[in-house]
């Protein structure tokens, strides 16, 4: 046992908790080592697994793993504490120091195809951090599965005097069946420098350019993310017209970060032998121009379009794919730019179909 704790200490002592993410791993490890001991009677070999665990919860409910006090970023920087923050976020709190350097992954918000998660840099005492572009050269995306992008923001400073500055980390996820991430994947960082940019050498080659604030590496291991699920998910079948021909709103998605509507029907086999290649990449413009609206209790109209700050995505199939026959569709997917608070929505209407929502 002794030898287990030990070896436990030297694990935990890499990483950092707030006292809040402690108290909360002591009681998930909590309610884990009284189910092991429930189960023990019958299957005594899982005795080791009660005593790690509990060697576990013991380092932690002492104070061995050492405490940061980085406050929720996107909460505070992004988002703000609200309804639909509330809905959407979750707790996280894990740093990593490195040579003095701490990074802290604070908070995260996401729903199934969308996820942020706000990181903190704090430098060693003395250390100013006021340069412009701030970036990690490297960072982990093992949290996608299937399809999809990651990218890292620096958010503007608020007090370029001290040795602290944060960043939202997005990624988005090109996957409509509810598995967008591994909400338990590694997560690592290198690398932090300023003023990255690409030149030419000597020689004719494009090299990065940059200013390193610090080499290292922080690796958090396996980040255990979660947030609250609290999707509006409804099956309308409500007939449509879209693309001048009728179809039917089969499924329509509503979270506090984005609306994913799916349209089905016949009518729109082989719809690209008609609809033109005016989307903004060039591309046929099947999920570009569909008005997506919501309706809040108070009467307010939220518009989900492209010309209205909300990002867009989705796909399409004409009727076949790969040579082979298949049902057609469209699927629009809107990432919306601020957090809507779902309990405050009566109605969506898509493609002028007024759908309730409650």
């Amino acid at each position: 046992m002794q030898e287990n704790f030990e070896g436990y200490r030297e694990e935990l002592d890499q990483v950092k908790l707030t006292e809040e993410s402690k108290r909360a791993l002591v009681r998930s490890l909590q309610n884990r080592k009284e189910s092991e001991m429930r189960k023990s009677g019958r299957k005594p070999v899982r005795i080791r697994r009660v005593a790690a665990v509990a060697a576990v919860v013991c380092l932690l409910a002492t104070g061995a793993v050492a405490a940061v006090t980085a406050s929720p970023t996107l909460r505070d920087r992004i988002f703000g504490d609200s309804a639909a923050y509330e809905q959407s976020s979750g707790f996280v709190g894990r740093a990593v120091e490195r040579e003095g350097w701490t990074v802290t992954i604070t908070d995260c918000v996401g729903d199934d195809r969308n996820l942020y998660l706000g990181i903190e840099v704090e430098a060693p005492e003395g250390v100013v951090l006021d340069a412009d572009g701030y970036r990690f050269l490297d960072t982990s995306d093992d949290l996608i599965q299937g399809g999809g992008s990651g990218g890292m923001q620096c958010i503007p400073d608020d007090d370029p005097t001290d040795n602290k500055i944060q960043f939202i980390q997005r990624y988005y996820s090109s996957s409509f069946d509810g598995d967008g991430f591994d909400l338990q994947s590694k997560f690592v960082l290198k690398k932090l420098v300023h003023d990255w940019r690409w030149e030419q050498d000597g020689n004719g080659k494009m090299v990065q350019v940059y200013t390193e604030d610090c080499g290292a590496t922080w690796d958090f291991g396996y980040l255990d993310i979660s947030y609250p699920d609290s999707a509006i998910r409804l099956t309308p079948n409500a007939p449509v017209t879209t693309l001048d021909v009728e179809a039917v709103i089969s499924s329509v998605e509503v979270s506090p970060l984005s609306v994913l509507v799916r349209i089905e029907g016949e009518a729109l086999r082989y719809h690209h032998d008609w609809v033109p290649k005016n989307a903004p990449d060039g591309w046929y413009g099947c999920i570009e121009y569909q008005e997506v609206f919501l309706y809040t209790e108070d009467g307010m109209c939220i518009p989900v379009n492209d010309q209205d700050g909300a990002s867009i995505g989705g796909g399409c199939s004409a009727g076949s794919h790969a040579g082979e026959e298949e049902e057609p569709y469209i699927v629009l997917d809107r990432s919306l730019d601020e957090l809507v608070d779902v309990d405050s929505l009566t109605a969506i209407s898509v493609c002028g179909v007024m759908i309730p929502l409650k």
